[in-house]
């Protein structure tokens, strides 16, 4: 066995005190510090590693169509509307409706007094009969003288004076009807009546006022159906006519500020013959049944039109296609998980959705979420939708 000297045991205890003082040096805490943040800065690096794929959310793009819409403003139109006058002069002895009245064609609006022309009527009357028997007697006598003529008892100038008297008295008849027809219009002008079905407005007359040749009497306006009339923009002219053509163009039509419970659809009957030089449209005018009296001319109205579908289109989330400096495009998802930009034609939008007509094929991942750090050729992960009760829980924390 091995003898431990006096002097062994100084010296350890010597170096352990010497490695104690070593430890409690800012030299060896700068080394600590140093490997000990060189270890996080590696284990962040293996973690920003695993976590440096951008997540994106895409949907699937699809063949389809969309409706051609365009939105405008216009005003109702009524689709007849005039001023109801008189024809000849006369007092008032009647009227017989009121104020904003509903009519039919021929309803009695004012009566005129008619007495005058009713007097004139029966002298008519009794003039047209002594013109009969005057006829008559004129044709009883001309067959007696040619009777007379043919045995050689009369002269044949007595026979041409005879046939003279009749024609005398029967143009004398006539002259006498047809003054009777022309009283009988003048008795017909005394009835002031509606002249189509429509709404009166106020009534500018009343009993034993005297009117003279054209005063007017009130207004009437048909609004049952009506006319909705707005422009569209002369680039649309072709398509529009088209669409009329095929008997697809129609309006939802709804007055201005109203909600859409109030909207309603009319087609399109009508599209001018000309373009508005100074603001480059034309016009347009559907037709609304309006049985609910809910249109009334001069009203502002909130039009959209559509025009049929555009089809042959690929259908994606509006949110997927952004502008660009030569024109629109988007971000695709390849099956490497890459992204790749894709510039496409964009036809047209219809609410949340967008119409391509090039650049995109059926089936094809379409982001439609976290495009502002995407560049071409990245590699990207897709993230899942939440299940339908997590996204229910979720709103319900909001």
């Amino acid at each position: 066995m091995k003898r431990v000297t006096v002097s062994s045991v100084v010296v350890a205890v010597a170096s352990l005190g010497i490695l104690v003082l070593a430890l409690q040096t800012p030299l060896f805490s700068q080394a600590k510090s140093y490997f000990s943040a060189s270890g996080d800065t590696a284990e962040a690096g293996r973690n920003s590693n695993e976590k440096a794929l951008t997540s994106v959310k895409v949907e699937p793009a699809v063949a389809g169509s969309l409706p051609v819409l365009r939105n405008t403003i216009g005003v109702v139109v009524a689709s007849s509307s005039t001023a109801v006058s008189s024809s000849v002069a006369g007092l008032v002895a009647s009227v017989e409706v009121k104020d904003g009245a509903e009519v039919t064609a021929g309803d009695l609006l004012v009566q005129l007094d008619d007495r005058e022309i009713r007097a004139t009527i029966e002298k008519d009357k009794a003039a047209i009969a002594k013109d009969q028997a005057t006829l008559d007697n004129a044709n009883a006598s001309l067959k007696r003288i040619n009777n007379l003529v043919r045995t050689g008892v009369d002269t044949t100038q007595a026979g041409d004076d005879a046939l003279a008297a009749v024609q005398v008295a029967a143009a004398q008849l006539g002259v006498d009807q047809a003054q009777m027809a022309a009283d009988e219009v003048s008795l017909a002008d005394m009835r002031i009546v509606a002249p189509f079905d429509g709404r009166l407005g106020v009534l500018a007359v009343s009993r034993g006022a005297y009117l003279a040749p054209g005063t007017p009497v009130t207004t009437i306006t048909q609004i049952k159906p009506i006319f909705a009339e707005f422009t569209l923009s002369e680039s649309d002219l072709a398509m529009a006519r088209t669409s009329l053509s095929a008997g697809t163009l129609v309006a939802d039509i709804k007055p201005v500020d109203a909600d859409e419970a109030s909207k309603v659809t009319g087609p399109i009957v009508f599209i001018d013959n000309g373009v508005d030089q100074a603001s480059g449209t034309f016009k347009l005018r559907a037709v609304l049944a309006n049985e609910d009296e809910k249109f009334l001319p001069g009203q502002a109205l909130d039009v959209q039109v559509k025009a049929g579908d555009q089809i042959g289109l690929v259908i994606v989330s509006g949110v997927a296609i952004q502008p660009r400096e030569n024109g629109f495009g988007c971000y695709v998802v390849k099956a490497d998980g890459t992204v790749e930009t894709r510039n496409v034609t964009l036809a047209l939008r219809v609410g949340a959705k967008a119409g391509v007509s090039s650049g995109l094929q059926p089936g094809e991942k379409v982001v439609v979420e976290g495009q502002g750090t995407l560049a071409d050729g990245m590699r990207v992960s897709i993230a899942a939708d939440k299940p339908a009760t997590e996204a229910a829980a979720s709103e319900a924390d909001q």
